[in-house]
């Protein structure tokens, strides 16, 4: 009787071993990247909110969005923006952040908008909920070329068209 009740013991156990095993690697299977992309727009975002502009300059990745920060008053702008989604002294976005690791960005930037000509491995789009009512949310254009870090392509208020040439 005593070693049928050690028996079940260890197959109990054993089995919710094998369940807990399975549950974490599922889940952190569904992920895709999207951890990956939200940290780095969050980076990005500290670099802009503490306007460290190596930081900024290292993560750009197109030459409209270079542009953007050649020009002071829209530097300032951003600069703005970004502090009114972006907790300097928690490191992290104010609203939820929530990364679409299915978005197909590569026709977009393949026309000669990125400033490296490395192949594109991984695009998507990290979306930033507003935490101001009625303010859209900011998309960050993520992509990942080979050989370097994430970069982010553009970021636009609420969701919309962007000509990277």
């Amino acid at each position: 009787m005593l070693k049928r009740n050690v028996r079940s013991s260890v197959f109990r156990f054993v089995s919710i071993a094998a369940f807990i095993l399975v549950i974490a690697m599922t889940s952190s299977g569904c992920d895709r990247g999207a951890s990956e992309q939200i940290q780095a727009a969050q980076k990005f975002a500290d670099a802009i909110a503490h306007n460290n502009t190596p930081g900024r300059d290292s993560m750009v990745a197109t030459r409209v969005f270079k542009k953007y920060f050649e020009n002071p008053f829209v530097t300032s702008d951003f600069l703005s923006w970004m502090r009114t989604m972006y907790d300097i002294k928690s490191n992290k976005f104010l609203g939820t952040a929530r990364a679409d690791v299915d978005r197909d960005l590569k026709p977009d930037l393949e026309n000669g908008g990125l400033l490296t000509g490395d192949e594109i491995e991984e695009t998507g789009m990290v979306r930033v909920k507003s935490p101001n009512e009625g303010e859209p949310a900011a998309y960050f254009w993520m992509v990942k070329q080979k050989g370097h870090h994430w970069g982010v392509a553009m970021v636009t208020k609420g969701e919309m068209a962007v000509h990277f040439k």
